[in-house]
Order: structure tokens, then sequence, then C-alpha cells
């Protein structure tokens, strides 16, 4: 196998015989000199095709635990879902999965409504998606709450191949565009910078607007609370937070209502990943995270 590309000194892009790229994971695979030929096949653990090159940037933040044991559990989950799972799962699923843990090891939980509409229409994915939860706190020794499982259910149903799922049919995703759109044009012209459609971040944003008017179908809030986290990040970040209140007035327009302070707090952390990455590419660096 042919090693063409690093991540991280334990991931690596590879060619396989055939040409198809592939993301290989194994100890020390990504440090020598690339490209090179790797010959000892015996040090690779896990490869993956068709992933899509915005999740490579994911594999240095989500930790190696994390990712493999997300990994282990769809493989078991695998076997009693019926349907064909999108290979980017795991990546999206480890990435959220991560985010809620170092949030709720900093305190920094913010509860997620719990779908009864979704358990009744989907039994047998919320199921498996409470067990997910139920392990991750058992191996992490966190407290994801019960709203972690309507979240997961919903990546579950947007990674199904080839199902026609009813929460997404092709007038809603219509909608769902045009709305990330014109938030997208909102950010854009209150911060002048252009977005980069095509980065992680932006994935991330895409996902929680996605999500965001789901729960407006629903009826289906998160719930409010956390004033002070909230008022925190208000503090901190100022242009941010006049930002978040151009959004929310073209949110209250588009749902006659206004968001509540913890769909305020996501947006503004999300928007502020958004900036941040636009403006050291403006200037040249490398952002921290």
């Amino acid at each position: 196998m042919r090693i063409i590309k690093k991540i991280n000194n334990n991931v690596a892009v590879g060619l396989d015989s055939n040409g198809n790229e592939i993301v290989v994971f194994g100890k020390g695979i990504g440090f020598p000199e690339m490209p090179y030929e790797l010959k000892e096949l015996s040090k690779i653990d896990r490869t993956y095709y068709n992933i899509d090159h915005k999740y490579y940037k994911l594999l240095n933040e989500v930790s190696e635990e994390v990712f493999f044991f997300v990994n282990k559990l769809l493989d078991i989950a695998k076997k009693e879902i019926d349907g064909d799972l999108n290979p980017n799962l795991v990546f999206v699923l480890s990435d959220h999965i991560n985010f809620a843990i170092i949030r709720n090891r900093k305190n920094m939980d913010i509860p997620l409504p719990y779908s009864y509409e979704l358990e009744y229409a989907y039994p047998k994915l919320t199921k498996i998606a409470g067990w997910f939860v139920k392990k991750i706190n058992e191996r992490m020794h966190t407290t994801l709450e019960k709203g972690e499982i309507t979240s997961i259910t919903m990546h579950f149903l947007n990674a199904l191949e080839g199902e026609k799922i009813k929460e997404n049919t092709r007038d809603e995703s219509d909608y769902i565009a045009s709305i990330i759109k014109n938030i997208t044009i909102i950010i854009e012209n209150f911060y002048n910078m252009d977005i980069d459609k095509k980065s992680f971040y932006y994935f991330r944003f895409k996902n929680h607007i996605k999500f965001f008017v789901q729960r407006q179908k629903t009826k289906e809030d998160i719930l409010d609370g956390g004033d002070e986290l909230f008022e925190e990040i208000k503090r901190t970040y100022p242009k941010v937070f006049e930002c978040v209140m151009k959004v929310d007035t073209y949110l209250e327009e588009e749902f006659k209502k206004h968001c509540s302070k913890k769909e305020l707090l996501y947006l503004m952390l999300h928007i502020q990943q958004l900036y941040t990455k636009e403006d050291c590419n403006r200037k040249g660096i490398t952002p921290k995270e």
C-alpha cells in the first residue's frame, strides 16, 4: 500500500492496489516522510473507504479513544440496523459525541429535547441510540442526558443510504438549504468575509441549522437555562453576539418566535468558530484548537 498524505502520526491517507483512496489507522503510520510504500500491512489497525475530505481535519480534533469506541459501538449497531449506513457516519458521530463529552466534563451541558415523535416513528433506531448513550456514559464517565438519544437517532437517519426518510423530503431539504444560505449571507455580510463552504466548521454549522429547522417543525426547542454561560460568552465575544442577534431577527421572521438563549448560545459557538477560521485564513496562520 502506498501512503501519500499524513493526517497525524497515527492516521494517513493511502492508495490501495487498485488506486482507491483510503484512510488508514495504525501506530506511527503517518510518521515517515511522505509518500512511501507501507510493506508491513500488520501495522494497519483500521481502514475507511469513501471518506469525504472534509473529515480529515476532524481526525486531529477527536481523541482516538472516542473515535475507536464510537467505531466499536457502530460495528455492533450495524448488525441491528436495516439499510446501509453512509461510511462517513463514524466521523460525524465521533465529532458529535466528542463535543458532547467535552461540554459535559466542563459542566457546559446544553440540554437537548427528547423527541417522542421520533421514538414513535423509529423505535428501533431510538433504542440503539439509547444504548449508545448508555455505553458512552459508562466508558467515558459522563452524564449525557436523554436528549442526546434523539440527536444520535437523527444522525442514524441522515446516514441511511437509499432510505426515504419522511423527516427529510425533497421539499424540506430545499427549505433547509434556503435557511442555511440566508443565515450564511447574514454572517458573511456582518463580518465582510467569505466563508469556506468546504470547511469542516461550516459542515458542523450546516448540521446545526438543519437540526434547528427540524426541531421547529416538531415544536421541540432546546430547553432554556444556562444563563450564566450565555452571559459569559456574550461578554467575551460581543461581536459574535451582535451577529447572532441579526440571525435571530431573521429566524424570528421565519418561525414567528425568537430563539431561546440555549439556541443563541449554540449559534454563538458555531459562528465564533467560523469567524476565527476565516480570520486566520486571511492572516495566513493556523488557528489553535
